[in-house]
């Protein structure tokens, strides 16, 4: 190991306490790339009711994709082993995250909470959208994630199917 891949190591672990490799998927299913074209105009902006599963029920349903109306939306799939997409849903049950980003010293915690994942990242980390937080109130915003800082709970993913 040379000293920049040390360093980039060093500075990685730093500042966001256990990394985890994530597998990105090579391509963005069509159905997917569908879903975040039609969330992106409403950045910033109420959807339905501005419940976090407004998110899902407006992209789901303008898609026609297959979900159950409630909590399965789509084939769930084991991160840990499969690769993530943009356009991917992600359940957080009981969960709890906690850990540095930007040097800053976080912690969030999310008993139910759905969001659809906008980027992924090869440090682990995933940028998702998503409404009803305490940062963005019922509005559609976007924030980020490291897998390696859960600390509880459960994360299920889905990839969307029609």
């Amino acid at each position: 190991m040379n000293y920049l891949s040390i360093l980039v190591f060093a500075f990685v672990f730093s500042f966001h306490g256990k990394t985890q490799k994530i597998q990105r998927c090579d391509s963005v299913p069509a159905l997917n790339s569908e879903i975040l074209n039609i969330l992106k105009p409403y950045m910033g902006q109420k959807i339905l009711r501005g419940e976090c599963w407004d998110v899902l029920s407006l992209a789901l349903n303008e898609t026609h994709a297959e979900w159950n109306g409630y909590d399965v939306f789509g084939t769930t799939y084991d991160y840990k082993k499969e690769c993530i997409s943009p356009g991917d849903i992600i359940a957080f049950k009981g969960v709890k995250f906690g850990g540095v980003q930007n040097g800053q010293k976080y912690f969030e915690e999310m008993e139910k909470h759905f969001a659809v994942v906008k980027e992924v990242k090869a440090n682990g980390e995933l940028v998702l959208w998503h409404q009803n937080t305490g940062r963005f109130g019922k509005k559609l915003g976007e924030s980020s994630i490291f897998i390696g800082d859960l600390k509880k709970g459960k994360i299920e993913f889905f990839r969307p199917k029609r």
